[in-house]
Parts: C-alpha cells; sequence; structure tokens
C-alpha cells in the first residue's frame, strides 16, 4: 500500500507542473490560510468575479446592473434579460441592481465571464456560414482573431426533460483561443473616471477555461428537439408542445469567454479612498480597443448594512466567505437511527464569519433571490443554465448512504443501489428552495420563505453504516463569487462507522494550493470525490453524469499532460475502471464503434442504452485495448 501511494504521489506530481504557482507554500494540501477564499475578514484576498451578458454587466442572480453615476461611456439603459429562454427577442430590462464592492479590500480576479447570445436569428441548421459570418463580424468579440476557426463536431445531448434533446456544434482552433500570452489589465476607476488601482493578469493564471468544463464556449446549438432516427436523418423534429403557443425550437448561437480560477492570487490590488459609484474597467489584450466596463458602487466597511442574522436573530452586517450547514435531529436511541426512522435536517447557511444568510426557520423568496435580497446566496435557475450555460448556481442538499455502497451503475431507471433521499437517478438532489417556486404563475409559491427544516425518512430497509448529508451553497456578495460544499455524517443502523469505496483517488497530487477542489467549482475537498455520483447521475445528459464529465475534462486539458491512457492516475482499483460504457468511451473517443450503436445512444433507460455496462456483453472477458490499468 505505501509503494502504491508513493507512485501515486510522485505520478501526479510530475504529471500537474502546470498548475505549479512556483511559491514556497506549493505543498500538498489547501496551502496558505493567508488566502482561504472562506476565511472572510482573515483573508488575504478575496475573490473577485466579473460577468457580463451581451453588453451589459450582470450579477449572478442573473440580474442586470444599474449604472447609475458610473462614468461608463455608452452604457445601455436597458438590457436583455439573462434568464431569458430568448434574450433576443424577450422585453428587455431596466436595471435596477447594483454590484457592490467593499473598500479598504483586497481582491483577486478569480473569474471572467463575457457572453453575447442571439437566440432565434439563425434558424437555418443548414446555414452555418452565417452564424460564423455573425460570430466574426457581428458579435462584440469581432475583433478577435478568428483564423483558423473550425467546426468541431456535432453532439447531441439530453435535456433535463427526458425525451427531449439539443444539438450542439461547437467551434475550436481560431488563434485567440489557442493565445496563451495575451493578458487583461483590470482598472479601477474612480466617479471622475480617474485610474485608482490597476491589476495586470496572464491568461495563463486562470486553472480552466475549457468548454469540456463548461467555461469558453463558442457554439451554435438547436434546442427541443427529438432524438435522431437514425446517422443520415437530417430532419431536425420539434418535440410535441404540450399546450398550444408553449415549446418550439430554439436555435441559439453563443460566443462566451469564460476564465475561472486564479493560480496566483498573489496578484491582488487594494480598492483605497473612494467610495459611491466607480466601475472596473477590463481591458483585453486580445481587445485593446473595446475594453469591457461594469458600473460598480463603491462600499466602505463601516457602510454595509446589518442584513445578515446572529444566532439570536438579531440583525449584523454579512461578512465574505460562505459555509453552509446542516443541523441533523437527535435518533431516537441517542446513537443511530434506525431503518424507517424520521430525521430533521435543518439547512443553516452562513458567511465566513458564522453569520446566518437568512433568518433561523425561513429561507429568502425566490421574490427576494431576484430582487438581490438574499445577503448574496444564490437560488437554482434554469435561465442561467439554458441562455448562458452557467452551471454554479444551486444551492442544494443531498442525502445518500450507506458510504461503503457509494458506486456507479449501469441501469439508471427507477431506485440507485444505495439510498438517496432524492429518490431516483432523475432527481439528483434536492433544491433548497424548489426551483418551480421561481414561477410568477404559481399564486404563493414566488414570495413564499421557504423553512429550512425538512425531514427525510430513511427506508424500511436501510442497509447499516455511515450516511452523509451533502449541502452546497452559491453566493455572490460585495464582488465575491464563491461555491461551498460540506458534508455531515450520521449512523445508521449501527455507531461504527463505514468509509467511502476508495476506488478512485490521487486529485489532491494535481489540485493543491490555490487550485485545490475545495476552491474550484462546487468547493467540496477531494476527501468527498467519491461522494460526486450522488449528484451527478441523472438520466439527462444536460447536468453531466460524473464518468462522462471528468473524462471529457481531463482527457480533453492542455494542463493534463499525463498519459491519457493510463488510468491508475485516478482509478485505485481495478474494478472502478473496467466498467466501459457508450458514455464513459464517448467522452474521449467520438466515434467509438463508428455508427454500430448509434441508436443505443438515444435509447431511453430501462433497457440496452447509453449508459449501460460494456463489461456486461462484449467486454466481459477482454477489457478494450489501450489502456494501463490499476493492478
Amino acid at each position: 500500500m505505501l509503494r502504491s501511494t508513493l507512485y501515486g504521489l510522485l505520478l501526479g506530481l510530475s504529471a500537474c507542473q502546470l498548475l505549479n504557482i512556483e511559491d514556497a507554500e506549493n505543498v500538498p494540501g489547501r496551502g496558505s490560510t493567508a488566502f482561504d477564499p472562506y476565511a472572510a475578514a482573515a483573508s488575504g484576498a478575496i475573490k473577485l468575479s466579473l460577468q457580463m451578458f451581451n453588453g451589459c454587466a450582470i450579477l449572478s442572480n442573473g440580474q442586470p446592473v444599474a449604472k447609475g453615476n458610473s462614468p461608463v461611456p455608452g452604457y445601455p439603459t436597458e438590457c436583455a434579460d439573462p434568464t431569458a429562454g430568448d434574450p433576443s427577442h424577450a422585453p428587455k430590462l431596466v436595471p435596477q441592481q447594483r454590484f457592490q464592492v467593499m473598500t479598504d479590500t483586497k481582491y483577486f480576479l478569480n473569474q471572467i465571464t463575457l457572453t453575447d447570445t442571439v437566440a432565434n436569428v439563425h434558424t437555418d441548421p443548414k446555414d452555418l456560414a452565417s452564424v460564423v459570418r455573425w460570430m466574426r463580424r457581428e458579435s462584440r468579440f469581432k475583433d478577435l482573431d478568428w483564423t483558423d476557426l473550425s467546426q468541431e463536431g456535432v453532439r447531441w445531448f439530453e435535456t433535463l426533460s427526458q425525451g427531449t434533446w439539443s444539438r450542439e456544434i461547437q467551434f475550436r482552433n481560431a488563434r485567440w483561443m489557442l493565445s496563451q500570452d495575451d493578458s487583461f489589465t483590470l482598472e479601477v476607476l474612480d466617479s471622475d473616471g480617474s485610474v485608482r488601482q490597476t491589476a495586470t493578469y496572464n491568461r495563463r493564471d486562470f486553472a480552466g477555461e475549457s468548454s469540456m468544463a463548461g467555461h469558453t464556449n463558442v457554439s451554435y446549438t438547436v434546442e427541443n428537439l427529438l432524438a435522431p432516427r437514425s446517422p443520415s436523418d437530417a430532419e431536425l423534429r420539434e418535440v410535441p408542445s404540450p399546450l398550444p403557443g408553449i415549446g418550439g425550437i430554439t436555435y441559439r448561437t453563443m460566443v462566451r469567454v469564460d476564465l475561472v480560477g486564479s493560480t496566483n492570487p498573489f496578484k491582488d490590488f487594494r480598492v483605497l479612498g473612494v467610495s459611491g459609484d466607480g466601475a472596473l474597467r477590463l481591458t483585453w489584450s486580445l481587445m485593446p480597443n473595446s475594453p469591457f466596463t461594469i458600473p460598480v458602487t463603491f462600499v466602505r466597511p463601516s457602510d454595509v448594512a446589518p442584513t445578515c442574522f446572529k444566532d439570536d436573530d438579531s440583525p449584523t452586517p454579512c461578512g465574505f466567505g460562505l459555509d453552509p450547514r446542516v443541523q441533523l435531529g437527535r435518533p431516537k436511541n441517542g446513537q443511530f437511527y434506525v431503518p424507517g426512522e424520521r430525521m430533521d435536517v435543518v439547512m443553516d447557511v452562513r458567511d465566513g464569519e458564522g453569520n446566518r444568510l437568512h433568518r433561523k426557520e425561513l429561507l429568502p423568496s425566490y421574490a427576494d433571490f431576484y430582487a438581490g435580497n438574499t445577503n448574496g446566496m444564490l437560488y437554482a435557475f434554469e435561465g442561467h443554465l439554458l441562455t448562458q450555460g452557467e452551471r454554479d448556481t444551486t444551492s442544494a442538499y443531498q442525502v445518500v448512504g450507506p458510504l461503503q455502497d457509494l458506486r456507479t451503475w449501469s441501469d439508471v431507471a427507477g431506485q440507485p443501489p444505495y439510498f438517496s433521499a432524492s429518490g431516483a437517478a432523475a432527481a439528483t438532489y434536492t433544491a433548497m428552495v424548489p426551483e418551480f417556486a421561481s414561477l410568477p404563475i404559481i399564486p404563493g409559491f414566488f414570495t413564499a420563505n421557504w423553512p429550512t427544516r425538512t425531514t427525510v425518512t430513511l427506508p424500511p430497509d436501510a442497509k447499516p453504516g455511515t450516511y452523509v448529508v451533502l449541502t452546497r451553497s452559491v453566493r455572490q456578495f460585495m464582488g465575491e463569487r464563491v461555491s461551498k460544499g460540506n458534508a455531515a455524517f450520521f449512523q445508521v443502523g449501527q455507531a461504527e462507522r463505514t468509509a467511502y469505496p476508495n476506488r478512485v483517488g490521487n486529485c489532491q497530487t494535481c489540485h493543491r494550493g490555490v487550485v485545490s477542489l475545495d476552491n474550484l467549482r462546487h468547493g467540496f475537498s477531494v476527501d468527498h470525490v467519491e461522494s460526486c455520483k450522488a449528484c451527478h447521475m441523472s438520466t439527462a445528459d444536460q447536468p453531466g453524469r460524473i464518468q462522462d464529465e471528468m473524462h471529457r475534462l481531463h482527457m480533453n486539458s492542455t494542463k493534463y499532460p499525463q498519459n491519457k491512457a493510463d488510468c491508475r492516475m485516478c482509478h485505485l482499483t481495478r474494478e472502478s475502471a473496467v466498467r466501459p460504457s457508450l458514455t464513459v468511451c464517448k467522452s474521449c473517443h467520438p466515434s467509438v464503434h463508428g455508427d454500430e450503436y448509434f441508436s443505443m445512444a438515444f435509447t431511453d433507460v430501462g433497457g440496452p442504452s447509453r449508459f449501460s455496462n460494456c463489461a456486461q456483453s462484449c467486454h466481459v472477458d477482454k477489457t478494450p485495448t489501450g489502456h494501463i490499468l490499476p493492478d
């Protein structure tokens, strides 16, 4: 065991030098606590996130930012609705909300998301020339060097509505996409437009920008389709409408530049000596004459309103950071829950200083969320996912167990092979505030304050062992956008603890310091990597099954130079690596078996499908060649 552990560590250290930030504290683990983004006021610097959509700055709740008295020449008085399925034709919004940044505070630039998109403009799927012409000559990114732009191919994926598909064409290889020597200059402007602070970030400073991980995406997508009937089927068939006026095909053209995860938070800046309205101006060296300018309201620490809550529910000013917690009811026997017992689960979302973001027993309503009155806490809403591919917005929880039984499985129809509070693979997590509550047409739901307490009933045949409540929240506060996940364990049927299967791991050999897993994406530490499947096991492709997501992300990454056929880097056991399926194999080999199993890729679950285990049929005795497997 010691030999294999040392092998994995050395393998990872040699494989991942592109993530090395070359500081004295670059050692396995979290790295310097001075740059812990969850330490609130104790942090050496705060993560800054800048987002723009169709020419307007936006907040993470999907609402556009108002100009106010900020020095932003030509800033729109009306903005496209980022949450609308068709922002090109939806009514324009008059921006009402402000993007606030705290003075006397160190920040470092951690996220840049710049999106330009149109819907139902390019309605002839055969006319890709018009799509490319818009990107190169009409979009807000027309000043980039689009030389050598090429089409990557066609990808079909099933949406959250089972049986409804999208057909996506992604574009690659333009010179600006391959550039690594460009930079972003961030300037802090006061109310007069004078530059008060400047910081420059190299493109290499950001860990993630690949579309495989949901970042930079240049694409043309046709949505709301039935599955194709054969490889030669060129007809795009619309999903029948459930009601008159509802549904219809959407044609979406997108250029989205998204860079996330600073590998060098030492490039920080401090906002000093300014207050009131100002701006942040971001100039990309590849577009020197077209800067992106965001109206900002600078707030002194002493002026932060007391909108958070202490333990006694008294108001107090909010701090930075995020700490989602859960409180579990005490088992009747005082030691562990028994099968069939009901348990209370209470959500408790706090900032990094321990202040609650909501009242003790109630969560803010969806109306509060859209109005920006949740102390930065974000809720799930489909508009961000569909309109601009923003995946990380959900505050949710999941209850699964026992830990030793957590595994991927072939037949995703019906119940998973372990207890899941969501009940089935089609519902992979439970939102703290249900997404249907976002519909103003349902009386009372939109303005309802949802309880922090919920009840989970364990099944009568619950297996003994350790179970876990996984809770995750996302927040944007004073320019900081952060996602954090935590785990709370409890016992069922016995007091003795059990553990995760320990089939995959080694993530920390590359993901350490500022790019450790708890600083990226959902904010769960490497200790819980085997719990990812608890949410990423949907019957649909849009949320991303964990096998597909992990392979596509790493196997197509230029920052993962390890031998892509060496499964031992992540797979600790042979059993975990010998479960091929169309979904898994196509994540690295898009044309696996050609069109031989084309229809299976669009087959409903319940029989042989894209999720089925090929090792149960053809590959039962012979695994696919060319892969180095664990002993």
